[in-house]
């Protein structure tokens, strides 16, 4: 049954509700209408005393579920505060790549013994993911997939596949492998149902597969599944052992990631943090790049200093100041935001450097003429001088029309060269934007202070 937005607002309302007032019951019978994904944000913002007593109310499965969903500190910090036996179940039932995740944010030593508690299977799930470093494939990737023997025949794979757990066989693929668990080939279920019984498996693949290596970027793999609109994509090793496969899902939810991430380091390179990061960490976080943000900001005092002697004899100059500097890094934010969320989802690439020049040159030009003439007129009538309303209007359409293009532009040339641009691009954006818009100003003002003064 499709809900519309409005519908699942109010379940999450009267979900949260119910909680607040320890009303699990009334709680429980609410959760067939939300996801584990909806669950867990209402969780997430719950009172944190009724949160542990309710997942052990809804079952070890339901719990499983919804706690692969939360923020992986906030999971790391509940199994911390739970009863060993009860974190015990609940990480049993919790998919290993996921539990990889959660259990980096504890203590080696609470880990090691999670861990060590853990069934064989699970445990040897975890320990198999756990040795991929973090920024790779490996780290991402699942070890739910299906892998076939080139050698067996199609009847023989139909009987092994009727009694998999129908979530494997929905992804709808098989992987061949050889006897050394190389991939050999791909398989779907309808090219299985066409084969005759008694031919090889072999005989009836698809040789023509890519592979993703486990030590390659995981974001440009994403990326690949996205475009390509695969459901998964086989992950193997440098001698093509295959070991796991990258979901669609997973695929989405790391670009999903990274878009965040991108946007929440543009201004202050700060990505890292979130909600639970503690406040000593997000001042260490924080701190140096504002820090060096002064310093940036130098630039732009250094010239305003420059025309002190212009400013002293006409105050009014630096009431319009804070305007055209605002409007420049507000206009620069728009084309930075758009420039990093193409790059991110991989819509576009370093190549399109002139396709976003052309873009940003258009929207500037129309964009600074109409935002200037607005300005000019206001500060026009505010002082009743059409020198200083033209003045202002130029210095502001000039900076707009610089501003779309450095933020549109900028995440290109920092990606050409190797670094992260959401790192970079917001302290160079805003010094570069405030600079333009002061000397432009001022130096009109200077040029045509005896029509002002």
């Amino acid at each position: 049954m499709l809900l519309l937005p409005e519908r699942l607002k109010e379940y999450s309302d009267d979900l949260a509700a119910h909680l607040a007032e320890g009303r699990f019951k009334e709680a429980q019978e609410v959760l067939p209408h939300l996801s584990h994904t909806r669950l867990a944000a209402v969780l997430t913002n719950a009172p944190k005393i009724v949160v542990l007593p309710f997942l052990e109310y809804i079952g070890e499965d339901h719990a499983a579920l919804t706690i692969a969903e939360f923020p992986e500190e906030f999971a790391a910090h509940l199994l911390e505060d739970t009863q060993p036996k009860t974190a015990l179940e609940w990480l049993a039932h919790i998919p290993p790549e996921k539990s990889v995740d959660i259990l980096s944010h504890m203590t080696q030593e609470k880990r090691e013994e999670l861990v060590s508690a853990l069934p064989k299977q699970a445990a040897e799930n975890i320990l198999a993911l756990s040795i991929y470093e973090e920024n790779t494939v490996g780290a991402e990737m699942s070890l739910d997939y299906i892998a076939v023997s080139e050698n067996q025949s199609v009847s023989e794979v139909m009987e092994a596949v009727k009694s998999l757990p129908s979530p494997l066989t929905r992804t709808g693929y098989l992987y061949v492998v050889d006897d050394k668990k190389r991939l050999r080939g791909v398989l779907s279920l309808r090219e299985l149902l066409a084969g005759k019984s008694k031919q090889k498996v072999s005989a009836i693949m698809n040789e023509d597969i890519f592979a993703a290596r486990v030590f390659d970027n995981p974001v440009e793999i994403a990326e690949r599944i996205r475009s390509r609109h695969l459901k998964m994509m086989p992950v193997v090793t440098k001698t093509n052992v295959l070991v796991g496969v990258m979901t669609a899902e997973a695929a989405l939810e790391l670009l999903s990631y990274e878009l965040a991430e991108d946007l929440a380091g543009i201004g202050a390179g700060v990505s890292d943090e979130s909600f639970f990061t503690p406040p000593r960490k997000a001042i260490r976080m924080r701190l140096p790049w504002m820090t060096a943000n002064v310093f940036l900001n130098l630039a732009a005092v250094s010239i305003i200093a420059g025309f002190e002697n212009t400013i002293a004899q006409a105050a009014i100059l630096a009431a319009f100041l804070p305007m055209i500097t605002d409007m420049g890094g507000n206009v620069g934010i728009q084309a930075l935001s758009v420039s990093i969320r193409s790059i991110a989802l991989g819509e576009a690439r370093i190549r399109d450097y002139w396709l976003a020049l052309r873009k940003e040159m258009a929207i500037g030009i129309v964009n600074g003429i109409a935002l200037g003439y607005l300005f000019g007129t206001i500060a026009y009538f505010m002082e009743g001088n059409i020198i200083l309303g033209v003045v202002a209007g130029t210095a502001l359409g000039v900076n707009v029309f610089v501003a779309g293009i450095v933020g549109g532009t900028l995440p290109f040339l920092i990606k050409r060269f190797g670094k992260d641009p959401a790192l970079l691009t917001g302290p160079i954006l805003t010094t570069i934007t405030d600079i333009t818009g002061v000397s432009i100003y001022l130096g009109l003002c200077t040029i045509f202070l005896f029509g002002i003064i």
